[in-house]
């Protein structure tokens, strides 16, 4: 697999946020859904990154609902392994809210995590909004 340095290495973040995410149900069980997925569903795991589309879906069939729950934990592992919140100002308030993007499918957070991961220099002069991994391990405590 070849791919250029900064998504290689998102690659193998994202990766790891998904192995933390699963380790929930136990090694073996993470043993056995990365089995399922490259036998059932042609996805081997070093191929999720690139179709995280096929992956969602095999997450919904296997898990029903509970998928998007397993996506969100992927998703807070994400934010604590790139270090970065995103946050938003409600109209009419002058509180701003942490939030996970919650209007996106998870395809297109992964893919808005990864642009941001990639561009992290320029993200972070443009919006100051990045923090520590520590600080995100915080914040989601």
């Amino acid at each position: 697999m070849s791919c250029p340095g900064d998504s290689c290495k998102f690659d193998a973040v994202l990766l790891e946020a998904i192995d933390e995410a699963l380790l929930v149900y136990g090694e073996n069980t993470r043993s056995t859904f990365y089995e399922y997925f490259e036998k059932a569903l042609s996805i081997a795991k070093h191929e999720i990154p690139n179709r995280i589309e096929d992956f969602s879906r095999g997450l919904e069939g296997l898990f029903g609902l509970g998928s998007k729950s397993l996506e969100i934990m992927v998703m807070m592992q994400l934010h604590l392994k790139i270090g970065v919140l995103w946050e938003c100002t409600l109209p009419n308030q002058n509180t701003r809210l942490q939030k996970v993007l919650p209007d996106l499918t998870f395809k297109e957070y992964v893919t808005y995590a990864k642009k941001y991961f990639e561009e992290v220099s320029s993200y972070e002069e443009q919006t100051s909004i990045l923090v520590t991994e520590k600080e995100a391990r915080v914040m989601y405590r």
